[in-house]
């Protein structure tokens, strides 16, 4: 599913996820474990131990219920809350229909 425009619905989640960072050239600079926030059909926010750069493209490996979705994003904002805790919201650039299905099992008001 490709997406255009923000304005999608976002709820409240609690998943664990794993990333990978890349860096302009498409080299992995980071990876690690973070927390959702909020997800949406359009992107979600994440707790992360670490500032990501505006812009970057990260790859997700989300765990939902009892699924893993994996997705591939943009940056859009990174917010530093402590010194070791940042809230980083990302966009999606691609999400499967059937990534989408997992996540509307757990999370059903995803499509309202």
């Amino acid at each position: 599913m490709d997406f255009e425009g923000r304005g999608a619905k976002r709820l409240e989640s609690e998943n664990l996820l794993a990333y990978r960072l890349f860096d302009k050239q498409m080299q992995v600079v980071s990876e690690g474990v973070a927390k959702t926030l909020d997800i949406s059909r359009t992107g979600i926010s994440v707790e992360a131990f670490e500032f990501m750069e505006i812009e970057s493209k990260i790859e997700l490996t989300i765990g939902v219920g009892a699924d893993i979705v994996k997705t591939i994003g943009t940056i859009k904002n990174s917010k530093k809350l402590s010194e070791k805790i940042f809230h980083i919201g990302i966009e999606f650039d691609f999400l499967s229909e059937e990534d989408l299905g997992k996540i509307g099992m757990v999370y059903p008001e995803i499509f309202k």
